[in-house]
């Protein structure tokens, strides 16, 4: 796999790198999603007991 480095040139990865890179990147936006979903769910909560 290929990547661009600071100077903007191709960097090789081994393909082991680039899967645990792309698996942090969907942990960080599942944790974000939850995170979400979870302030919704407090302020439909809010929104029902305030009618």
């Amino acid at each position: 796999m290929q990547q661009r480095n600071e100077s903007n040139y191709p960097e090789v990865i081994s393909m082991e790198e680039y899967l645990t890179k792309r698996q942090k990147i969907r942990e960080k936006e599942q944790k974000g999603q939850k995170k979400g979903a979870e302030k919704e769910r407090s302020a439909w909560m809010l929104a029902q007991l305030y009618v």
